[in-house]
């Protein structure tokens, strides 16, 4: 990276590489600019004005690059220029590359697969850490283990358009993280991705999980709704009928008790 300085009005004009045809945004204290980058993956923000500095610095400002499918980078922020100067030329700013899973978690049997923008034509590194089970009782130790280890690290290609694209390991039941890092020269790299989380699941625990799925898929359902509702007001006919029967009038064995006792009341006497 090259930064040269001029004197005049205080105005950046910043450049770099990045994935092409995305959206590179601008931020910092005062500063909200984007551009979009070539096809080559090149930006640039040729006339990016800086706020008032403090304490003889300006504000440190960030770069994010969006790609076309949405996904976004982690910020690359540039330190605090100093104030001495009035006109900045910083360059090239290479920005990590982008990185998105199809799924989260998978089965022995069956592959993932991760894909990202970056860079037309470039390396990039792929930095994959599994994660060990443990033993609990670990977690009670002062001193913390370590319970993950890196595996070999890779390089893909990215294609004309600054697509690339791998599988994930699921040889065992594990979790894993991963990031990715573009080679943009010999002598430097870029910042490296998003980290991702991916989970290596047994096919067990995989169809109980797209069982319970279905379960609640179904129960959001307008017939199974209706049915839900009329199990409710079934529920409370039985619980109001329930209450009726405690306030019953006088039985018949007592009206009929009441009548004998009135006619012996009224018997006549013998002659």
């Amino acid at each position: 990276m090259t930064i040269s300085a001029s004197l005049g009005e205080p105005v950046l004009r910043l450049w770099g590489y990045g994935s092409a045809n995305s959206r590179v945004e601008l931020s910092g204290r005062g500063v909200a600019d984007f551009a979009y980058s070539r096809s080559d993956g090149y930006y640039e923000f040729s006339k990016a004005f800086l706020p008032a500095p403090t304490d003889f610095l300006y504000p440190e400002l960030c770069l994010t690059a969006i790609d076309q499918t949405g996904r976004a980078t982690p910020p690359t922020c540039i330190p605090a220029l100093p104030a001495n100067e009035f006109s900045y030329d910083i360059g090239p700013i290479i920005l990590p590359p982008t990185l998105s899973l199809e799924a989260g978690s998978t089965t022995p049997d069956t592959q993932v697969a991760a894909s990202g923008m970056t860079i037309p034509n470039s390396e990039v590194k792929i930095v994959l850490a599994e994660g060990g089970t443990g033993n609990p009782l670990t977690k009670l130790s002062i001193v913390t283990e370590v319970l993950a280890y890196y595996i070999p690290n890779y390089t893909v290609k990215s294609d004309s358009q600054g697509y690339f694209n791998f599988n994930m390991p699921a040889t065992t039941s594990d979790k894993w993280r991963m990031f990715a890092i573009t080679n943009y020269s010999q002598v430097a790299t870029s910042p490296k991705s998003n980290t991702l989380t991916f989970e290596v699941i047994s096919p067990a625990l995989a169809a109980a999980q797209k069982f319970w799925k279905l379960i609640l898929s179904l129960l959001t359902l307008p017939v199974f709704i209706s049915f839900e509702i009329l199990i409710i007001l079934v529920l409370i006919a039985l619980l109001l009928v329930k209450r009726g029967k405690k306030k019953v009038s006088p039985t018949i064995s007592n009206k009929i008790d009441e009548y004998q006792a009135y006619l012996i009341s009224k018997r006549l006497p013998k002659i």
